[in-house]
């Protein structure tokens, strides 16, 4: 198991921890923390942006870009020091919500009622891999490598299908058509297929007496991967809801 890069990370390159350590529990309460203040301040943003049914759309494309880059900033940075996650998740977690609930604004204005159904089906995802995982533990493993491929490809030909946007060819990811609803359906599948992944490395984490700041950082990894499953249940109703 230390040839996984995030017991590597855990340890600094050391092969032992001497100070106090991650448990599963704490983990599990990190994220719930982190999963609450995002909630709140995303619905704190959405509730002021969207101002009873007259949006403010510049604001929120604004807010939108600035909580997502700062959170991806952060995440790289404790990808790089996971001993600074302690203080760095909570305000990574405020800059989620404000990202999620500037993005809610646009897709609950034009397309009505997905914003609850994408809520229900990410909890639903979660409930469901969590099942899953109490009851397949080892398939996390069989699948780990698989999901981070697929997770790059999507990545890729995300940023692929935008430069050839740039240059005018069209990005045949955007719309309603049934080739970018079923990349979408493929990208919904790989995310929560990615919880798997973040519940397995909290468990090995654990096992292996990670250092203490640890349960944050696996916290923030499985936040991450909730963020995305919300987001990409959004794009997928939004499609489906717009063939209507």
């Amino acid at each position: 198991m230390r040839t996984n890069p995030m017991i590597k990370k855990g340890l600094n390159g050391h092969l032992e921890y001497t100070g106090e350590t991650m448990s599963i529990a704490g983990a599990r309460n990190k994220a719930l923390g982190l999963l609450s203040i995002t909630c709140v301040v995303a619905f704190i943003a959405y509730y002021v942006l969207y101002a009873g049914g007259n949006p403010n759309f510049n604001l929120a494309y604004t807010l939108s870009a600035v909580g997502g880059f700062v959170g991806l900033g952060l995440v790289i940075a404790m990808s790089f020091k996971p001993h600074i996650s302690n203080v760095v998740a909570p305000i990574y977690a405020i800059c989620e919500g404000v990202f999620v609930g500037a993005i809610t604004v646009s897709f609950a204005y034009y397309f009505d009622g997905v914003v609850p159904k994408a809520v229900v089906l990410t909890l639903l995802a979660i409930i469901f891999t969590l099942l899953l995982y109490r009851e397949a533990p080892e398939l996390a493993g069989k699948i780990r490598n698989a999901v981070m491929i697929l997770a790059l490809t999507i990545i890729a030909a995300s940023l692929l299908g935008f430069v050839f946007s740039l240059l005018g060819f069209g990005n045949v990811l955007i719309g309603n058509s049934l080739f970018s609803i079923g990349f979408s359906i493929f990208t919904v599948i790989v995310a929560i297929a990615f919880l798997l992944v973040d519940y397995d490395n909290i468990i090995i984490g654990a096992r292996h007496n990670l250092p203490k700041y640890m349960e944050s950082y696996f916290a923030v990894g499985l936040l991450v991967t909730i963020i995305w499953v919300y987001v990409e249940m959004l794009e997928l109703l939004a499609k489906l809801a717009s063939r209507d």
